[in-house]
């Protein structure tokens, strides 16, 4: 175990916290080989069920509604998003592993082993509404 590997105890329950980088492939493998090692209980990965269609699923941009998005006023955040999915995969492209791979093992991992998984995150567009309306003008300006 590394120093991204935080052990906790709580009501006599055990939990270790793997801190990851979402474009690493020795965070890719770390996840795998503690999930093998430790066989745990359950497999906990902090994503939530749109993260994780969008990495598991190929054809996403096929099934995307525009006009449900921007009636939902929601395009802001897709835009949003867009811009942050494509630093990753910029920067996935220059490491080899593509971003959220570490995610996607530790689930494969879990389900290779007869462990149940969760996705335990709240839904993206509610962290990325949060950031987003705490930063000023200047600073949206700047990460446009």
């Amino acid at each position: 175990m590394n120093d991204n590997t935080t052990t906790l105890s709580l009501n006599g329950k055990e939990f270790k916290l793997i801190g990851t980088a979402h474009v690493s492939r020795e965070s890719i493998e770390e996840v795998r080989g503690i999930i093998q090692e430790e066989k745990p209980d359950i497999v906990c990965v902090e994503l939530d069920q749109g993260r994780y269609n969008s990495i598991t699923q190929n054809d996403n941009w096929e099934k995307l509604n525009l006009s449900k998005v921007f009636r939902e006023r929601k395009g802001f955040l897709l835009i949003v998003n867009l811009i942050l999915a494509s630093f990753q995969r910029r920067l996935g492209n220059e490491l080899g592993v593509k971003p959220g791979e570490e995610m996607k093992t530790a689930i494969e991992a879990a389900k290779e082993l007869g462990i149940p998984h969760s996705l335990c995150d709240r839904e993206v567009h509610t962290t990325l509404r949060r950031a987003w309306s705490s930063c000023g003008f200047w600073n949206i300006f700047k990460l446009l």
